[in-house]
């Protein structure tokens, strides 16, 4: 049975040429290929080696059977910005708004959120590298050019040379990317290295 064309082009056909030609990650191979052999410790995408812990479980499940299913506040829950903020000005010793925070669903969606924010066509973007992947993807898909700037490295193991942070700026750098602690080296940015 043969079907008739479908009235629409294919979604891939109306994404935007400069997303639909960014290579796919190197990291997805590295995955499919992990997954499909026995015994392999999946250490590519960042996950924990162990379950969910029991109290979370039973959190996520009296929220539902509350039926706490709907929308929230678009910045996140104010009970849940004030706990972070206290977080904050217990890890920094100095207050912080609650309202500075944003809680979005996952890391990922904070960066391209931010980037989409900050960056556009042919902004270029500094990023530490090497690097996790998404974070350049994230940076392409708005259109901006990340900028690598090799980690230095030696017996502390990898640190940022901000010398070689100053001369990659140039009139179209827009922002800095800085991932701590990073993904794949491991590097821990300084109290120094944040000012």
């Amino acid at each position: 049975m043969t079907h008739p064309p479908h009235p629409f082009p294919a979604l891939l056909d109306r994404v935007r040429a400069h997303v639909r030609d960014l290579p796919e990650s190197g990291i997805v191979e590295v995955m499919n290929y992990g997954r499909a052999r026995e015994g392999t410790i999946p250490l590519w995408a960042g996950e924990g080696d162990v379950p969910t812990p029991a109290f979370i479980c039973a959190a996520a499940a009296a929220s539902l059977q509350a039926g706490e299913t709907f929308y929230t506040w678009q910045r996140g829950l104010p009970d849940l910005r004030a706990a972070i903020a206290r977080y904050h000005a217990r890890l920094y010793g100095m207050p912080v708004d609650p309202e500075r925070f944003f809680v979005t669903g996952s890391g990922m969606q904070a960066i391209q959120t931010a980037f989409a924010m900050a960056l556009g066509a042919g902004d270029e973007i500094l990023i530490p590298s090497p690097v996790w992947p998404n974070a350049p993807a994230a940076a392409q898909k708005v259109g901006a050019i990340p900028v690598f700037v090799p980690f230095a490295y030696g017996p502390d193991g990898f640190t940022l040379d901000r010398a070689r942070f100053a001369d990659a700026i140039t009139a179209r750098t827009r922002a800095i990317f800085l991932n701590t602690p990073a993904n794949p080296t491991g590097f821990v940015a300084t109290h120094d290295d944040l000012r």
